[in-house]
């Protein structure tokens, strides 16, 4: 214990040496402080007594508290508030949480410190010594014997702490006058966050955990949770929604982010702009969404919230939680085995999950969950990616050789130009592509009535309404620009409609001929090459430039899904014709030197045989 020495100085008065062993400990070191007044050298050591045989926090040696010496300004936590206030870009309700981090979790340890260089100032090994103490949950040296004890912080949190005092300190290195030379800060050795770590706090549910629960939900919140299920949207953002932010992009049902709900700085929660510039963005979704939402918006005010609480404003995420989600999450554990237990916020990682599951590329995925990085979507989710070897090795292989079939997932989204850097390939050995062959396979005639789209005249018949529509939108979009050419040119209306989409027509059944779509057809950008060569294997005229349009499935020889095909076909006068088509465009140029190729052999055998012609 610290204990007081007296002792007469040779001038005849009295001083009061405060001595102690640094921490109470046997080995510790002696320290030691000298005062002239005994009242001062008693609450003295009551202070070193009271820190553990410490020196203060904040005393310096043989001069007092740092208070004392230092304007108020320079002490941390006025300094703290004031760079806090000065923040720009920041919502009221962030600001005002960063002031409750300070007065908590920061000004225990550094109030009586001042943010200036020197003695009294805060130094690096406070802050390592800080960070330590918040993720092992030890009481601040400022804190109350009553204080409860302290919450032991993951990584990820402390990371984030660490991060505002670094800006709080910064603050210092580049005031004017300069306070201090450096940030006490910079080079701190923050708890490692590992993948781990990461998957512990995100809970991604399985398609059939997640129908569970909705199962076991109150009729009044299952469409709010699909909602957030199926777009990946933010619980402020999905309950922002209204019916003006239901659109259409390129023919397809979807929703315009653009508000979400925050709070101000006396946590009254108020509609602004979403987190960050990147989550202003367009949500494509399901017809099936879209209907729900469309029947919820009917009747509404354009600018009426699509989802309200059961009292008729705005869902609190905490009440929803509280009486809706936990609840749900109880009952289907008890009537379904469910282990997990997920957050609310846990359906958007879940979907992301989900889309990655389906081989979605991580930046179609970053654009949908509005990320402003895609290193936030990769750190997040990078490590649910080791599912996708397969595709990785197949999209490999079609790199270095853009004759081979197009990997699956690349053309399903759209992504046919993924080689377009690679350079035509000469025709060899072994690189033939496949033939070309016709493949309709669209599913049989239904029972019931039918939903029939006319598009360029052709009559297209499908089972469910959604469908045809989204085929019907599609069409038009994609030939918007034809249209609108044909108009320019002078044709009349009835004629720029024919070449358009018309209905959903319903229609009791199907009587015309082929089968009755069950699902929205397949639909690729193909790029076509014709050619014609003479007996000699020269040009008969000049060639077709390349072509590329949009196809759909049920158009028959015109559709395919492949990188490229070729067919060759002899036509009368001894002409000999290729066709190539294919949805990569460098793959179809390529293909058309392998076609070319063939076709001349084919001219060097017959003249061979002498006949100018194919042998009898």
């Amino acid at each position: 214990m610290a204990h007081i020495v007296e002792r007469e100085r040779t001038d005849g008065e009295t001083s009061y040496l405060v001595r102690w062993r640094a921490g109470a400990a046997r080995t510790g070191k002696y320290e030691s402080e000298i005062f002239s007044d005994p009242e001062a050298a008693k609450k003295f050591k009551d202070l070193v007594n009271g820190f553990g045989q410490q020196w203060p926090p904040g005393w310096i040696r043989g001069q007092g508290f740092v208070a004392d010496l230092r304007s108020a300004e320079e002490m941390f936590e006025p300094f703290a508030m004031k760079q806090i206030s000065l923040l720009t870009g920041v919502q009221g309700d962030t600001r005002a949480k960063y002031r409750r981090l300070v007065k908590q979790n920061m000004s225990p340890w550094f109030k009586n410190y001042s943010v200036r260089d020197g003695e009294g100032g805060i130094s690096r090994e406070m802050v390592q010594r800080w960070v330590n103490d918040l993720a092992e949950g030890k009481a601040a040296p400022l804190d109350p014997p009553d204080h409860k004890p302290r919450t032991k912080y993951k990584p990820k949190t402390v990371g984030n702490q660490h991060g505002l005092l670094h800006t709080i300190l910064q603050a210092a290195v580049d005031a004017e006058p300069q306070l201090r030379a450096t940030n006490p800060c910079a080079f701190t050795r923050l708890p490692r966050l590992d993948g781990e770590q990461v998957e512990e706090e995100m809970v991604f549910l399985e398609r059939e955990e997640y129908r569970w629960i909705h199962e076991c939900m109150a009729e009044d919140a299952k469409d709010l949770a699909d909602t957030l299920a199926e777009t990946g949207a933010r619980w402020g953002e999905a309950t922002a929604l209204q019916p003006r932010d239901l659109r259409r992009r390129n023919g397809r049902p979807a929703l315009r982010v653009q508000r979400a709900w925050k709070r101000d700085e006396d946590g009254k929660p108020y509609l602004g702009a979403p987190k960050t510039k990147r989550s202003r963005r367009t949500i494509v979704i399901t017809w099936k969404l879209d209907a729900m939402l469309r029947r919820r918006a009917k009747g509404k005010a354009p600018d009426a919230l699509l989802f309200t609480g059961p009292e008729g404003g705005r869902w609190d995420a905490g009440t929803f939680r509280r009486l809706r989600w936990v609840p749900a999450i109880e009952l289907a554990a008890e009537k379904f085995g469910l282990i997990k237990r997920p957050r609310i916020h846990d359906l958007r990682h879940s979907h992301a999950a989900w889309l990655i599951a389906a081989r979605v590329p991580l930046p179609a995925i970053q654009a949908r969950l509005g990320h402003e990085s895609i290193t936030t979507t990769v750190d997040r989710y990078g490590h649910l990616l080791d599912a996708l070897d397969d595709e990785v090795m197949a999209a490999v292989a079609w790199a270095m050789d853009p004759t081979a079939p197009l990997p699956g997932f690349l053309a399903q989204t759209g992504l046919v130009g993924a080689g377009a850097w690679l350079p035509p390939l000469p025709p060899r050995e072994g690189a033939v592509p496949p033939a070309w062959e016709s493949d309709d396979d669209a599913p049989s005639v239904p029972e019931g009535p039918v939903f029939v789209v006319t598009l360029d005249g052709r009559e297209v018949p499908f089972a469910e309404r959604d469908h045809a529509q989204q085929v019907a939108d599609q069409w038009n979009d994609d030939h918007a620009g034809e249209l609108e050419a044909l108009r320019v040119g002078g044709w009349p209306e009835e004629k720029v409609a024919r070449r358009g989409a018309a209905g959903p027509e319903e229609r009791p059944r199907w009587d015309g001929g082929g089968s009755v779509w069950t699902r929205v057809p397949d639909r690729q950008f193909v790029h076509y090459i014709m050619a014609s060569y003479n007996a000699d294997g020269s040009q008969a005229f000049t060639p077709f430039p390349a072509t590329g349009r949009w196809t759909w499935e049920f158009e028959g020889d015109s559709y395919t899904a492949k990188a490229a095909e070729y067919r060759i076909e002899r036509r009368p006068r001894g002409t000999i014709e290729t066709q190539v088509r294919g949805v990569s465009e460098e793959a179809v140029a390529a293909s058309s030197l392998v076609a070319r190729a063939e076709v001349l052999k084919m001219c060097s055998q017959d003249l061979e045989r002498g006949s100018g012609g194919p042998a009898s």
